[in-house]
């Protein structure tokens, strides 16, 4: 195998040497990431907080409409709706923060009953970005006859600590009329 190699010592070490460096760089795992949200809601047609029913949800686990149901709660004009859920994410040996990928459903049950909005993004420790989360429907929402949905923009401010990501949304929603974002086609 090392047959360049002269003095036995010298092959033996070498062949250990790239067994033991093999093992470290293939060697990874799973940790567990705690996701911790917080949902302020922004009608559209005032610019001020509003009261509007939100659940976050781990859509990997779950994605229909009795799923996001699980963590429904209420955002008010002074208090954020608040939920958290664990997330694995693959580590390499030495990396002890959190996992940089989030993957949510952000749902809006009584403004928009037939789907909610993915979150899928790359955290960035002491930043706020905007994503457009596209509209995901529910088994029941037909967009010939609902209509089209458009993506919502979410501004999201992450912060880290140890295994928890806090993640502050902050969505801009019409709160009046039948459906957010539905336009009715034809």
């Amino acid at each position: 195998m090392y047959a360049g190699l002269k003095n036995p010592v010298v092959a033996m070490l070498t062949a250990v040497s790239a067994a033991v460096l093999a093992v470290v760089l293939s060697s990874c795992g799973t940790a567990l990431t705690t996701n911790n949200f917080s949902v302020t809601v922004i009608d559209l047609t005032t610019g001020e907080p509003a009261t509007a029913q939100v659940s976050v949800f781990d859509s990997q686990m779950g994605s229909s409409a009795e799923w996001a149901d699980k963590s429904v709660g209420t955002a008010t004009a002074t208090t954020p709706y608040t939920t958290s859920f664990q997330t694995t994410a693959t580590k390499i040996i030495g990396d002890s923060g959190p996992g940089t990928q989030v993957r949510a459903g952000i749902a809006f049950p009584l403004t928009i009953p037939k789907g909610y909005f993915a979150l899928t993004f790359t955290l960035v420790d002491g930043q706020t970005t905007t994503v457009n989360a596209p509209f995901v429907g529910y088994y029941d929402y037909d967009p010939a006859v609902d209509g089209s949905v458009a993506p919502i923009p979410l501004e999201i401010a992450s912060s880290s600590a140890d295994h928890t990501w806090t993640l502050s949304i902050r969505a801009a929603l019409p709160l009046s009329g039948r459906y957010l974002g539905f336009a009715p086609s034809g």
